[in-house]
């Protein structure tokens, strides 16, 4: 069977609501982890839908995250290459409450339409080796899945890692099996072992990495919740789902989805039932869990270094060290992880690697907004860069890709002066049309409705200069938009 045969009523849902503190300076609330570009040139949600896309029924795709991150989520996927033409369908859950309730109400979801759905759930954050290989466990998963079967993923251990958890083998399930990939019974899963448990793990060959990924038909799912005691998360779940998704953030919607207890789908579910399966998967996988996955970036050198980017080092070893932009200089360091951002600079130890979320924590109380996003932020029409924000004023730049535009606007608490650098502009400003070459300008007077547009097939820049008593992004009326925002 070719990899681009679709499984009948496969739905893929992407769970895309985590926000990555273990890898700041990287990731930022409103850029977290998945948005992440190093590994491969796209970002690990872009691998995350492409992985599937070709599988999965036609309008398969479901990415669930939550309201905070639904438009800036939305804006990065339509700005990815490879997504074109993959329709994306966008889910906010209420308010997050682990994976257990939002498994369950895209679970709830599906049924809706689709009575035999069966759904693969998959982070959205994980590095994972597609092709033949994917397609085929996936194959054999949603075979048994469709049995019946909760069915989890679980990967082929390389090392005796002791910051996962493991999934010993029981008796194999030869249906479905195909081309050495067979299911087995789930004999027991293990919590993280310590070193000398996971080298036995090992050396058994009985046990598998358990990789968080799940395959289940969505009737399983809500009747194994409540055979296992979660009745309250299934009813929740199946109350929200048959009201529009767009009114799933309404206050009351909100309250009843944090009533419910914040557990994982392993505890309430998969650790009870009498109805799970693994597939064994022998593919190459990361959970890109902290800093350290950097080391994946590019190759090291004869001292152990992992050096990325813009970067000079002198006498340093088994020290990671990635720039973005600015150069940046090390001198004999050791087991160290510098990490280097337009904004931001994090210096640690690597054996403090999953202690990032400190960092993070400290910088929550300081209200530093380093946390919540970066100087920089991706749109389905291009991008803009903030170059220096002061009082009453800020100065970006903004890069609009052919034949694209920004929405028809106005704001109420500043005016712009747009300075166009490269390519040509056609700016529109209260129904007069104007266009702007290099080396020209238009002023934005307070309250117009304006638009910016690149007309041509080259890239356009404009330098932005913002002056007002308010300059969040949310100060937007829009009254015409490409993106349906």
């Amino acid at each position: 069977m070719p990899i681009t045969q679709r499984i009948p009523h496969l739905h893929a849902v992407v769970l895309a609501g985590g926000s990555g503190t273990r890898f700041w300076p990287l990731s930022r609330e409103l850029a977290p982890k998945q948005f992440v570009s190093i590994f491969g040139g796209v970002s690990l949600i872009t691998q995350a839908v492409l992985r599937v896309s070709e599988m999965t029924a036609d309008g398969g795709i479901h990415v669930l995250t939550n309201e905070h991150l639904l438009d800036e989520l939305r804006n990065h996927l339509k700005s990815q290459r490879g997504i074109e033409g993959i329709a994306i369908d966008y889910l906010a859950e209420p308010t997050p409450r682990n994976t257990a309730a939002a498994i369950a109400l895209a679970a709830a979801y599906l049924l809706r339409t689709d009575p035999d759905a069966v759904m693969i759930v998959l982070p959205s954050d994980h590095l994972l080796e597609d092709g033949e290989r994917w397609a085929r466990t996936m194959r054999v998963a949603a075979g048994l899945a469709d049995e019946g079967l909760l069915v989890t993923l679980g990967l082929t251990p390389s090392y005796p890692e002791t910051g996962y958890g493991y999934i010993r083998m029981g008796a194999e399930l030869p249906e479905h099996a195909e081309d050495g990939v067979v299911g087995h019974e789930v004999a027991a899963f293990i919590e993280k072992p310590d070193r000398a448990t996971a080298e036995t793990f090992l050396a058994t060959g009985e046990y598998l990495w358990n990789s968080g990924m799940l395959v289940a038909r969505a009737d399983a799912v809500i009747g194994e919740l409540e055979a296992a005691g979660a009745g309250d998360i299934a009813r929740t779940a199946r109350e929200i789902a048959a009201r529009p998704s767009t009114s799933w953030t309404t206050d009351d919607a909100r309250a009843a989805f944090a009533a419910l207890p914040s557990i994982p789908f392993d505890k309430a579910a998969l650790e009870i039932s009498k109805h799970v399966a693994v597939v064994p998967a022998d593919l190459e996988w990361s959970d890109v869990g902290s800093l350290l996955a950097l080391q994946a970036v590019t190759k090291s050198d004869e001292r152990g270094n992992t050096l990325s980017g813009n970067v000079v080092d002198v006498d340093s070893r088994d020290t990671i060290v990635y720039s973005a932009d600015r150069l940046v200089a090390t001198l004999g360091l050791k087991d160290t992880i510098v990490v280097d951002t337009a904004d931001a600079t994090l210096v640690a130890s690597k054996d403090r690697a999953q202690d990032v979320r400190l960092i993070v924590d400290a910088l929550r109380v300081l209200g530093a907004r380093e946390i919540v996003e970066s100087r920089s932020s991706l749109r389905p029409w291009g991008s803009w860069t903030m170059l220096v924000k002061g009082e009453g004023f800020q100065v970006k730049t903004i890069d609009v890709l052919p034949g694209h535009r920004l929405s028809l606007q106005s704001h109420s608490h500043r005016s712009e002066h747009w300075i166009v650098v490269e390519g040509t502009a056609r700016v529109t400003i209260d129904n007069a049309a104007f266009d702007v070459s290099a080396n020209e300008s238009k002023y934005i007077p307070l309250g117009a409705v304006h638009r910016l547009e690149n007309p041509g097939i080259e890239p356009l820049r404009i330098v932005e200069v913002a002056v007002g008593d308010y300059l969040g992004e949310d100060d937007i009326v829009r009254y015409e938009d490409d993106w349906s925002r």
